[in-house]
Parts: structure tokens; sequence; C-alpha cells
């Protein structure tokens, strides 16, 4: 039976940029593993055993189910698209304009990587990093600015509830075995690290860098707070032997019956002296 022709392969409306995503990085895992084979040295004989075995017992599997996946694909984006236009119904025009940059963004993908592979060829690491910031850039404000007033209004509507949610949370836990003691070591370090972060945030917005700007602070005091009014409050041990002062006239012995056994005639009244300070 003759293999389907390129041209007899279902067409994606949406999801071609994912199709054409796994070609690429399925190319670069092929060209990885043929470097490192080639480079294997002493251990070639080996890695040429192990490939042979392999494609020995995958190749039967993948011809038989080399199609599935594409087919898979094919259903995901039927799916996506009757969505997506019913969607197109309902939505504004603002989110409509959003999703449809987002989408060109993901088309864009493989063309974007090839660039970027192109850039850090021709000047390397740093040529490819500010390649990468002048094509993300843009779109980044430009939803960053779309997003964070919705984003706003969304934190200022359910912090209250969250907040309570996490302390409860956290005072169930807390009943839990073991999980104060690991709380009394992790809680410094995350601590210790969320100030860390937020210290090199603020110096690297201070200092102008791209992007430092859009990363959000973690409100370690805040936390603290909550969580510190959130904890039940410490209960001290009564001791037995409690005095009032030493020597002081109101201590007095307290009796308590306790006895060696019901009905036992050994059982005789133990005194035990209990003192306030």
């Amino acid at each position: 039976m003759a293999e389907p022709s390129t041209q007899e392969r279902p067409r994606l409306r949406r999801l071609e940029f994912v199709r054409a995503a796994a070609a690429q990085a399925a190319l670069c895992v092929a060209g990885l593993y043929a470097l490192a084979r080639d480079h294997a040295g002493p251990l070639r004989p080996g890695v040429d055993a192990v490939d042979s075995a392999v494609r020995g017992v995958a190749g039967p599997v993948y011809a038989r189910f080399r199609g599935l996946p594409l087919d898979l694909l094919a259903f995901v984006d039927r799916k996506v698209d009757g969505t997506v236009e019913e969607l197109d119904r309902h939505l504004p025009s603002a989110l409509k304009s959003a999703s449809a940059k987002a989408y060109e963004a993901a088309q864009a993908a493989p063309e974007l990587a090839r660039e970027i592979v192109d850039e850090a060829r021709r000047s390397g690491v740093t040529g490819a990093a500010r390649a990468v910031y002048g094509k993300v850039e843009p779109v980044a404000k430009d939803a960053y600015g779309r997003i964070e007033p919705a984003a706003r209004d969304l934190y200022v509507r359910y912090e209250p509830a969250a907040e309570h949610l996490a302390v409860s949370t956290w005072r169930a836990l807390n009943g839990l075995p073991l999980f104060p003691q690991l709380a009394q070591i992790a809680v410094p370090t995350a601590a210790y690290w969320c100030e860390k972060y937020n210290r090199v945030i603020v110096y690297a917005a201070g200092h102008g860098l791209p992007g430092a700007r859009y990363l959000p602070a973690v409100p370690v005091e805040r936390i603290a707070k909550v969580f510190g009014e959130g904890s039940p409050p410490e209960t001290k041990p009564v001791e037995v032997n409690e005095t009032v002062g030493e020597g002081s006239p109101e201590a007095k012995p307290v009796e308590v019956n306790e006895t060696v056994g019901e009905g036992s005639p050994e059982a005789k009244p133990v005194e035990v002296t209990e003192t306030a300070e």
C-alpha cells in the first residue's frame, strides 16, 4: 500500500504551527543524536548496538502508528476551529484583537526560531538575546497594557477570599504530623530567596534593564503579617510543681485520689503539691 503523499495529509486551519514546531524539534533532536553518536569515541560500538536493537523493536510500531499523531492533531484542530468560531460570536472586539495577535505570534514561532539561530551564528549569544528582546518586547508591552487593568481588578476583588483560604489551609496543614517541623526549615529559606529576588528586580529596574519593570515583586512582609495573625496563639504547658513564692504560706497540698486499682485494698491517696509562682 502506497504511503500517503504530502498533498493527502489533512490541512490544519488552527494548529499548523504545532506540526511545524514538532518537525523542527524532531530535526533538532535527530541532529543532536547524530552529533553525540559521532563523538562517542570508544563507546561507538555499544551505541550502534543499542541503536540497532531499538530500531528493530520500535520500527514496526512506528510504521503501524506513524499516522496516528497527525490524525489526533487534525481532530484537535477541528475542535479548536469550532470553538474559536463559536467564541468569535460572543467575544468583544478587544479580546478578538488580542487573540488574533497571539495566534499570529504562534504561527510565526518557527520562523522566529530560525531567525534567532541565524543571529546566534552571526553574532553569538548576546546578539541572539538582543534579537529575541527586539521581537518580544513590543508584543509583551502591548499585552501588558491590555491585561494590567483587568488583572488589577481581579486582584482587588478576589484578594480577601484568597487570603482567607490560604490562612485556613495553613492552619489545617499545621495540624498534620511533622508539618510544623518541615515548615520551620522551609519557610525561612523561601523568605530569604523571595527577599533576594525582590532586591534583584528593584536593582534591575533602577538600572533600566529591559523587562525588569514587568516582573512582579513578592510581598514578603504582607505574607508574614497575614500568616502571623492567622496562626493560633502559643499555649504554655502547666507544670505540676509551681510555687506562688518560695516559702509562701499560700502553698498547700492538693490531694489527688489516684488508686492502684478499682476497689483494691492497696488504694491510698497520693499527695501532689501544686503551688503557683
